[in-house]
């Protein structure tokens, strides 16, 4: 089937705007495979059955009810004001989530209480829920769930709060929010969402940690050591290099990554 005959078919679903539906195929037919996801305007489909190849995109017409949704939603991305939206569910009812935290060592720290994270049904993203140093929750970084829904990371509200994970005294600097959580057995996880280290970011991990261990991904190695020479001004602090990503990881061999360079 070409596609504009999976255009035609996608159109006869009739998605809402800010819904997204799992379902089966109708192209493949096989249970429960498909998934199609509406958002300002942009209607995105994808089978995630290996043999089929029915995925893409298209933007469709703004229809009353769009414009009503946009209107009336709670999630107001703002740095002052952010309300959790009232779509957001549990990770755990949906298959993907579960299949993520577990392949990135996730779901300890979401089932043991160190981590808040949800569901996104809008944007298919599984989202680390951000709370500032008073529990509110003011943002989150959402982590898309199929490579046709981009960017990767999105982040949700404040970005004036790293995501945190962990109640140690030493924290680990990472790339991610998925890395956070992995440590955060020993360590506190403190996630940068990339390589560079806000002003506000800084004075966070200076003011509430004895100790700071910078553990970017490999190619980030050089951003590492700056870092670290801005922190060690006020902190004790050291880079670990790593070989792949700490997500990748059991807590007993990030404990074993994490002690080989302490001197």
């Amino acid at each position: 089937m070409n596609y504009t005959e999976q255009i035609e078919i996608i159109k006869g679903l009739n998605v809402d705007e800010g819904q997204s539906i799992r379902m089966d195929c109708p192209f493949c037919m096989r249970v429960n495979t498909f998934s199609v996801t509406k958002e300002n305007s942009k209607i995105l489909w994808y089978c995630f059955s290996a043999s089929c190849e029915a995925k893409g995109s298209f933007n469709s017409e703004r229809t009353m009810h769009d414009i009503s949704y946009y209107i009336h939603r709670d999630d107001t991305d703002t740095d002052k004001n952010f309300t959790v939206p009232k779509n957001f569910t549990s990770p755990h009812s949906q298959d993907r989530c579960i299949r993520y935290m577990i392949e990135n060592n996730c779901l300890s720290a979401v089932t043991k209480g160190r981590a808040d994270v949800r569901y996104d049904p809008a944007r298919d993203r599984l989202v680390f829920m951000i709370h500032n140093d008073l529990g509110k929750i003011i943002g989150g970084v959402g982590r898309s769930l199929n490579s046709i829904v981009l960017p990767k990371w999105y982040v949700y509200g404040s970005k004036s709060f790293p995501f945190i994970c962990g109640n140690s005294g030493t924290a680990v600097v990472v790339e991610d929010c998925a890395s956070a959580c992995a440590v955060s057995e020993d360590y506190t996880g403190v996630a940068l969402m990339g390589t560079s280290l806000t002003d506000e970011y800084s004075e966070i991990l200076q003011t509430k940690y004895s100790e700071i261990i910078v553990a970017l991904d490999r190619d980030a190695t050089s951003k590492a050591f700056d870092i670290a020479r801005e922190l060690g001004y006020r902190s004790k602090t050291r880079v670990v290099m790593l070989e792949d990503d700490l997500k990748y990881f059991k807590p007993d061999e990030i404990r074993e990554i994490l002690c080989k360079n302490d001197n």
